[in-house]
């Protein structure tokens, strides 16, 4: 009878993990050297293939030859395969979710018995109950168009056709303003004075309702974030903070404030900028959490759909935005912004809105 053949036990890492601050773990991380030699052979014999040495021909160099010719590279290839390896092992045995790169502080190998010790650390996704998020009370802002809106509307439209005339005793030339008429109209492309104040009217009652909508989803937005007190990844909200700067600046310098004069500004408003960040990171991961909760997802319908938006906003031929996504990797971003969005106009339509809808 035969002894029935069992494969040999794998290397075992040993792995602790510790809390180092608010969504961030501490790594300690212990590879024996049964587990490091065979990624050092694996990668011996790739310097072995592609190693030329004088008597020898590609790839037939002995292994001796190659390890002491490339010592240093060997050695610094082996570590960085068993420590990828090793995080990621680590990752999945504590069930880890990462929102960044593992950062390795230190790496030691051990003169004793040969293993490498690893001490990380990394952010991970904070942990919060989701809370309460249908029927949020929401009061509408009013939206009427009234005689003073449309005044200052025809105004513009008039100020907008005024021409230069010559002065009637020959002089310089005079600015005239028509009158609000049906001529006015009909130069506008309408065929009479009632029908431009109604596309005005009409005009006037889509921006109040775009501008009545922010409103209501930033009023949402603000009790989610209250409704759900937890801390968030540091490195994030840095991330966050600087790229919320660098528009702050751009819009200060395209404003025509004087390039001397912005850092200044910009330092003004350096924790206003932080909180601004931590509650967009943190309002993220909870509409996240609820697209997850309600199944929100995104059809490749509404991926070429926005890439169509982003084309014609950007006044570029779609198939060259979307070599560009592809080659920047930005697609998840583009998911996960659809995704949100979606969220959201599922919040305000289970929202208790006092007001009337948007």
């Amino acid at each position: 009878m035969f002894r029935k053949l069992t494969a040999p036990p794998q290397p075992s890492l040993k792995t602790s993990v510790t809390d180092a601050a608010p969504c961030q773990k501490s790594l300690r991380l212990e590879v024996p050297r049964d587990a490091i030699a065979p990624v050092r052979s694996a990668v011996l014999a790739e310097f072995q293939k592609r190693t030329t040495l004088p008597g020898f021909r590609k790839g037939k160099a002995p292994p001796e030859l190659v390890e002491r010719q490339h010592a240093k590279d060997i050695q610094e290839e082996t570590l960085h395969r068993v420590t990828q390896q090793a995080i990621e092992q680590a990752i999945q045995e504590h069930q880890l979710r990462p929102v960044g790169p593992v950062e390795v502080r230190a790496s030691h190998f051990s003169d004793d018995n040969g293993g490498l010790t690893l001490d990380a650390t990394v952010e991970i996704e904070p942990s919060f109950t989701l809370g309460s998020y249908t029927g949020i009370p929401l009061t509408a802002p009013p939206a009427e168009v009234n005689a003073q809106e449309m005044e200052r509307a025809l105004r513009g439209l008039q100020e907008s056709m005024a021409q230069l005339v010559p002065a009637a005793e020959g002089g310089a030339k005079e600015r005239r303003v028509p009158p609000l008429d049906d001529e006015l109209a009909k130069d506008l492309g309408y065929t009479t004075l009632d029908e431009l104040k109604r596309h005005v009217e009409a005009k006037l009652r889509e921006r109040q309702r775009a501008a009545r909508t922010q409103v209501l989803e930033a009023a949402l937005c603000e009790e989610l974030v209250t409704r759900h007190p937890f801390e968030v990844p540091p490195r994030l909200v840095a991330h966050q903070t600087e790229r919320l700067t660098r528009e702050f600046t751009a819009r200060l310098l395209l404003s025509g404030m004087p390039e001397s004069q912005v850092e200044g500004e910009v330092g003004k408003f350096t924790s206003e900028l932080r909180t601004s960040a931590a509650r967009h990171v943190k309002l993220a991961f909870i509409l996240d959490r609820i697209a997850a909760q309600e199944s929100v997802s995104v059809t490749q319908d509404e991926l070429v759909k926005r890439l169509w938006e982003l084309a014609r906003r950007w006044k570029k031929d779609p198939t060259e935005v979307r070599r560009i996504f592809d080659a920047q990797g930005l697609w998840p971003s583009v998911v996960s912004a659809i995704r949100q969005e979606k969220t959201i106009a599922f919040l305000m339509g289970a929202a208790a809105m006092n007001g009337g809808q948007p």
